[in-house]
């Protein structure tokens, strides 16, 4: 993506820590992103979600000890806001395993256990911004990337 496209992202961060909300700033802005929305609560995220055309988010998997992972299900399923399928990049403390799958149920195309780097979490916005998406599916229980494996992609046509 040319620096004159990225100067057009419409990016929202959501975070309540400062120091996660720093290092996401960062790894924007080595990107070329700048000025993003910043949001802290799960309220001012679902506001955001309403009020806001996105085409890219990175946020915490819980905002004031909320889950709100669910609001993006909500978003890929066309119940809030008016495009449900931004870039959704959601960040975690744990890597526990169900924990985990409840955030991959919800849609986002990727998922980053921190700590992670400026360096790394912009290295992984560049991936999506250069075009390089997994297809979107919509079915009746999950709308977001297509997670099949390739052997039961096949299997299903």
């Amino acid at each position: 993506m040319k620096r004159a496209e990225k100067d057009r992202v419409r990016a929202m961060l959501a975070a309540d820590s400062p120091k996660v909300l720093a290092n996401m700033r960062l790894a924007l802005a080595r990107g070329g992103i700048a000025n993003p929305l910043e949001v802290h609560t799960e309220t001012e995220l679902r506001q955001a979600l309403v009020d806001s055309e996105l085409d890219l988010m990175v946020m915490s998997h819980q905002l004031d000890k909320v889950f709100a992972a669910p609001l993006i299900a909500a978003l890929r399923r066309g119940e809030i806001g008016a495009h449900p399928f931004p870039i959704v990049i959601i960040l975690v403390d744990d890597a526990d395993e169900l924990l985990m799958r409840r955030i991959s149920d919800c849609g986002p195309d990727d998922v980053i256990v921190l700590s992670t780097s400026p360096a790394a979490l912009h290295a992984r916005i560049s991936v999506f911004l250069s075009g390089q998406r997994k297809p979107l599916v919509v079915s009746k229980h999950y709308a977001g990337p297509d997670r099949r494996t390739k052997e039961r992609a096949k299997s299903r046509q």
